[in-house]
């Protein structure tokens, strides 16, 4: 299934590098009426963005970097009908039993289950609408909370897009962007092969960090306006609304107001690579899918995009069974007396764990917010609520869309996979998703599980780091048969030391 390159690191050492080799084997067909086009943009109907939320200081940026932060217009209308309403971050749209502090373990099961099965409920009787119907309803626009990193002083580089995995934030890919953007000029690897590397000049110029629609400080500027329902397809839609509509717009001194504009004829305005983990990186191969000339290219970081779709019919009869993630996000503990009570909480149960200290550290003070804003050392909350979370586990066609789609991805495509293929499907199914795109390359983080930017944030910049040379070298590879031919070739297994 994958060839190793690299034997297994001892504590504290970094994680040894495998890659998937070619997938030959069959391709099951695509199925009928999945790929449809995108629902058309319209300009965004505020005049003016919510104001900034608060939010803790942050480490800054490298030298010769600036950071500003932004509102920027989400795709309008959304696909689903049911994409915007009255929801804020609190109280859940689902949550149809209140418990009290000394609420039984049966009582909180009970509870759990029924605000599983409405979550589910809403989504699969959400309704996608057409524009007409969009225009007529004229619903609230939405927004994301945008971070910019820009060079001070340009020198034609390239512009990163980032986006975040269900449930966290973009706050996640700081460490990783610190670390890339201090490294010298100089040899490195081929991405995937390992093979040495000459003539790669990484440079990057502007760095975007996005918060989906129901994440993280986007949750404040969305407050009243939330639906009960998500779409995959739309958050792919915010992706290529703001790279197409709002990137090419944006000034030096861009205000905190990100101004929405018609599409251009002339393609991308400046060469965009998009950085995505799980479902954000799903969103990217969508976004990249519809607009293949607005990006330079893409790294995805175990992107939930195997080849799988919700049976209808058996999600009818079995719906917690069919949408098994949601449960688990339903679940999640989502208050705490203060900010110091969510870490000692947090930090040593199961999932937070293999966290690198750096990740977590950001999580508390940027996935954590007081539940009121004027009581800043009162009770404390999830910046992304359960109840966001599980809407975007309980999507029919999500995973399935994005390995469609990778069938005639035109961008290349570089899949930095986790050690564990647990989430996306298995080894096999994984093999044939990361060989599927024309221009894919591909290696594995062998000691990560699938939230590898949050368990391995260093040996996630090296795989960045390696895709980035690569590319700039001009070695990335012109065809599928270039590619598989140079991974056929690659190097015998040797340690990394």
């Amino acid at each position: 299934m994958s060839k190793r390159i690299s034997t297994r690191a001892k504590p504290g050492e970094k994680s040894p590098i495998a890659q998937y080799e070619p997938y030959t084997g069959p391709t099951p067909p695509i199925p009928q009426g999945v790929l449809r086009p995108f629902l058309p943009f319209l300009p965004h109907p505020d005049k003016t963005a919510p104001p900034q939320p608060p939010r803790p200081d942050l480490a800054p940026p490298p030298a010769g970097f600036t950071r500003t932060f932004h509102a920027a217009p989400a795709a309008y209308p959304k696909e689903l009908k049911q994409a915007t309403g009255t929801a804020s971050r609190l109280p859940s749209p689902f949550r149809k039993i209140e418990l009290g502090e000394n609420a039984t373990k049966e009582e909180r099961s009970k509870r759990i289950n029924a605000e599983t099965i409405e979550c589910i409920k809403q989504r699969t009787e959400a309704t996608e609408w057409s524009l007409d119907e969009a225009k007529a309803a004229a619903p609230a626009g939405l927004w994301l909370a945008a971070e910019r990193w820009r060079r001070d002083e340009p020198t034609g580089g390239v512009t990163l897009v980032c986006t975040h995995a269900n449930g966290l934030h973009k706050e996640h890919w700081h460490p990783i962007l610190h670390d890339i953007l201090s490294r010298p000029v100089a040899a490195t690897e081929a991405f995937g092969t390992l093979a040495p590397l000459t003539g790669g000049q990484v440079t990057i110029d502007e760095i975007w960090l996005l918060d989906d629609t129901n994440h993280g400080a986007s949750l404040d500027l969305n407050a009243g306006r939330l639906g009960p329902a998500q779409s995959w397809v739309d958050d792919s839609r915010d992706v290529l609304n703001f790279v197409q509509h709002v990137l090419p717009r944006v000034t030096d001194d861009a205000e905190w107001h990100l101004r929405w504009g018609a599409a251009t004829a002339s393609g991308r305005p400046r060469a965009v690579i998009g950085m995505g983990h799980s479902f954000g990186a799903n969103a990217l191969i969508q976004a990249a899918h519809a607009r293949p000339d607005l990006f330079a290219g893409l790294f995805l970081v175990d992107p939930m995009s195997p080849n799988h779709f919700v049976d209808h019919d058996a999600a009818v009869r079995n719906p917690v069974g069919s949408y098994w993630m949601v449960p688990a996000a339903i679940r999640r503990r989502d208050i705490w007396p203060s900010r110091e009570e969510a870490y000692k909480a947090l930090r040593d149960s199961p999932f937070f764990q293999p966290w690198a200290d750096s990740i977590f550290d950001l999580y508390i003070s940027h996935g954590i917010v007081p539940v009121d804003y004027s009581k800043p050392d009162g009770e404390v909350t999830l910046a992304t609520p359960s109840w966001c979370e599980g809407a975007v586990f309980c999507e029919p066609e999500g995973l399935g869309l994005g390995w469609a789609k990778l069938k005639s991805l035109q961008v290349p495509a570089a899949f930095a996979m986790a050690g564990d293929a647990t989430a996306t499907m298995g080894p096999e199914k994984t093999r044939e998703m990361v060989w599927r795109a024309a221009l894919s390359r591909n290696e594995k983080i062998v000691d990560a599980g699938h939230l590898v930017v949050q368990e391995r944030p260093v040996d996630t910049a090296d795989s960045l780091w390696r895709f980035l040379s690569t590319l700039s070298a001009g070695k990335w590879g012109a065809s599928s048969e270039e590619i598989r031919a140079e991974y056929s070739a690659a190097a015998p297994p040797r340690p990394r030391l």
